[in-house]
């Protein structure tokens, strides 16, 4: 497990998940074997035990962990228990598919970014200011930032205080977090000036978080998630 690498402070339960279940889905963690303790979880990623102990119940809800009271945690041996794995293979070979899936994140991450603003923490808040600031920092050394994108969504959902929004919106990330990236990168290398529109749609979200306008937060995030939809549209057409 320590091939993770530790994870910043501020990370969310829902992306510790993220994290962990990546390893899963990639077969890097097999069905059966044991994951380590939360205390040695927490010390490997750098969070807080209960901030392990949320992401372990959000993958045993979704049927990737099974957790043994009193004997341990275990990735679960059940096939049928894995639906992130099957949607994950189905959206890799099925670019329609990642349409429909933006579709439903936008029904969805809208209404999450309008209750964001009115529930968000102050330290949500500058969570999501240093996400985008991040962003702002790898599209200009130009480097690949969709795990901050990840992030970026999941601190929204995060702060709308609601553990079903936060389980649902983890659920939807993990099963299409390796297709978003590569098709971020398509649509980059179809245009890299795109990287300015990824970065002005999110600080536009974040901005309207911050100011607390369930309005214009939800407004932002519906043309970020409309602007990602135009932008596979566009890669899917033969050039």
């Amino acid at each position: 497990m320590n091939e993770f690498g530790p994870v910043l402070p501020y990370r969310l339960a829902g992306q510790v998940a993220a994290l962990i279940s990546n390893r899963i889905l990639a077969g890097e963690m097999l069905p059966g074997s044991r994951i380590p303790p939360e205390r040695d979880l927490a010390a490997i990623l750098k969070v807080s035990r209960p901030t392990v102990r949320e992401a372990i119940h959000v993958l045993e809800a979704l049927g990737l962990l099974d957790v043994r009271h009193g004997d341990g945690t275990y990735v679960s041996k059940n096939p049928s228990a894995f639906p992130p794995r099957m949607l994950k293979q189905l959206l890799e070979s099925d670019d329609i598919l990642l349409l429909d899936m933006l579709e439903v994140r936008k029904e969805f991450e809208v209404r999450n970014a309008e209750l964001a603003a009115e529930h968000a923490t102050e330290e949500e808040v500058l969570r999501l200011g240093r996400i985008v600031d991040e962003i702002e920092a790898d599209v200009r050394a130009g480097r690949e930032e969709s795990q901050r994108d990840i992030d970026f969504h999941l601190t929204v959902a995060e702060a709308t205080h609601s553990r079903i929004r936060l389980f649902i919106t983890t659920s939807l990330l993990v099963a299409h977090s390796e297709t978003l990236r590569k098709a971020r990168l398509r649509q980059i290398g179809r245009d890299p000036r795109v990287v300015e529109d990824f970065l002005r749609e999110h600080r536009t979200v974040y901005l309207g978080i911050e100011a607390r306008d369930p309005r214009r937060a939800k407004e932002a995030m519906l043309m970020n998630l409309e602007a990602a939809s135009v932008r596979q549209a566009a890669i899917m057409e033969p050039a």
